[in-house]
């Protein structure tokens, strides 16, 4: 048995699956008979121009309850399928369209003619431009494939095939439902998904992931206290029905929605408001001018390898690497419509637990409340890469020592990138799929402020922006009369032992409060 030519798509039969199995001829539709001759088409037709032997097709529509002329009936139906398929057909001339002999039969019919295949390849090449950031594209090409349904896939087609197809398709239309909307959440079409939502959480009550782009669609569209019912409603059918709270993820987002719904990640530290306008000009050095437009598509080109991205800045203390990073993030805000995520890797040093705590403060960003953060680091490191797999955020950790402190932090999943930056060359080509952008020191003669515009110009800088740490230890060294200009005498000043004294200099040098003339020595920016 082998396939003859296909026939051309405008004379051949055209099969719907996705609801009632119907077939329509070039001459009108027609009448695809009894349930168990549409079992034996659906069999036929889903195997995708494969030859389904007899004992197959017998154990797909009667399983093991089949009689004793399963194989017969076979015959019958498959006469019946041959004379609605090529109706023109005259006697003793070979089949066109239903290939068979005694071993076996198998329909020969282009992709295009059956539904369900259109349905399943419109979903594939959706994921593709996802994987590409085009949520409008994506967003089109599933209400395409969501158009081809028309009720429950083989409805009333008896079997033990139809009903693991019906079981498979009804999932994958799921989540094609749930990314329709979701792109249409990030599209701003808000109101658009809403009726869908309301019946799909009153089908699917335990369902929190729809309950979830409800509330958020709902608040999109300024209806807070209904947003809000909805996650009480959901707190109190959980409870009844399996015992338990809502997921951190909903209480998280119903958090945020009562805090009148900010970022959904935040900076730290946050953005400065100026006291007054900038009077100069928000420059780069010109190296870092040029690597500027070099960045954006470094942050998206992994898509199309479904890898993700990593950008690493390197580069010697006061080479700009910071506030390239920032232009960088600015930069790209639109294509990460999810946020950024920001962490000052220089706080969390050698002497912090392993990655754990750094995992902590960087869920508590993405919205997940304390109580649900697991103590473990491993199943930290579990719920940020699971947390992060359905947005696109950009992680920026600035002041990265080495791989290890990264490792823990890369996002598991395309969608997301990571900017970084350090001054570690090394690191940037121990990381996958990084892309390495090296800065130079600026001359010496560079006026103040030309490579970071957020750092102030003045001897004593504000404390207001730097992490806690850092923040006390600068005051401290401000207020010291004779400055301290050695690692021994920091620490003296500082109440610290050596180790720790270097590594809060060396921090406060990356922020621009102190100098380095010299390898061990320091002072404050703007002192002799």
């Amino acid at each position: 048995m082998r396939a003859g030519d296909a026939p051309d798509c405008d004379d051949a039969p055209l099969f719907r699956l996705l609801g009632p199995v119907r077939v329509g001829l070039p001459t009108g539709p027609g009448r695809p008979g009894p349930p168990r001759r549409q079992a034996v088409l659906s069999v036929l037709l889903l195997r995708r121009r494969r030859p389904v032997t007899v004992d197959e097709l017998v154990a797909a529509v009667w399983g093991s309850d089949a009689p004793a002329s399963a194989a017969g009936n076979l015959r019958t139906y498959a006469w019946a399928l041959r004379t609605l398929l090529e109706p023109g057909r005259a006697p003793g001339e070979p089949a066109r369209i239903l290939l068979g002999d005694e071993r076996g039969y198998m329909l020969d019919t282009p992709p295009e003619s059956v539904d369900a295949w259109r349905f399943e390849e419109q979903v594939e090449a959706a994921r593709k431009v996802r994987e590409r950031g085009d949520t409008a594209a994506e967003h089109a090409l599933l209400a395409g494939a969501l158009a081809l349904w028309n009720g429950e896939a083989l409805a009333g087609v008896p079997g033990p095939f139809a009903e693991e197809e019906r079981t498979r398709l009804a999932a994958l239309r799921m989540t094609a439902r749930k990314r329709h909307i979701v792109c249409a959440l990030r599209l701003g079409l808000h109101h658009t998904v809403i009726p869908e939502l309301s019946m799909f959480t009153r089908e699917f009550p335990l369902d929190e992931e729809l309950r979830a782009l409800l509330m958020r669609a709902l608040h999109g569209c300024g209806r807070q206290a209904e947003a809000f019912t909805v996650f009480a409603d959901t707190h109190r059918v959980l409870d009844e029905e399996l015992g338990v709270a809502p997921c951190p993820e909903l209480t998280a987002l119903n958090a945020r929605l009562l805090a009148h719904d900010p970022p959904l990640l935040v900076r730290h530290p946050p953005p400065r408001t100026p006291a007054r306008p900038q009077t100069r000009s928000a420059r780069l050095p010109d190296e870092a001018e040029r690597a500027l437009g070099d960045a954006m598509s470094a942050l998206t080109k992994g898509a199309d390898r479904a890898v993700v991205p990593v950008l690493a800045i390197t580069g010697p203390t006061g080479a700009g690497k910071t506030a390239l990073a920032r232009r960088i993030a600015d930069s790209a805000a639109d294509r990460f419509p999810d946020g950024r995520l920001y962490a000052e890797l220089r706080t969390w040093g050698p002497g912090e637990a392993g990655p754990g705590p750094l995992l902590g403060y960087l869920l508590q960003a993405l919205g997940i409340p304390a109580a649900g953060i697991p103590a473990d680091p491993d199943q930290r490191a579990a719920l940020y890469r699971s947390t992060l797999a359905v947005r696109r955020v950009l992680v920026v950790l600035d002041g990265t020592r080495d791989a290890a402190q990264v490792a823990p932090l890369l996002p598991g999943t395309p969608g997301s990138a990571v900017l970084l930056t350090t001054r570690s060359r090394v690191l940037a080509f121990e990381l996958p799929a990084a892309t390495h952008i090296e800065l130079t020191a600026p001359p010496a003669t560079a006026p103040p402020g030309r490579v970071d515009i957020d750092v102030p110009d003045t001897a004593a800088p504000g404390c207001e922006d730097l992490p806690p740490e850092l923040a006390r230890a600068a005051s401290r060294l401000t207020r010291h009369g004779t400055f301290p200009s050695s690692v021994d005498a920091l620490a003296a000043v500082l109440g610290t032992g050596p180790a720790d004294a270097a590594r809060i200099a060396e921090a406060l040098v990356d922020a621009r409060v102190l100098d380095t003339p010299a390898a061990g020595a320091y002072r404050l920016r703007g002192r002799p």
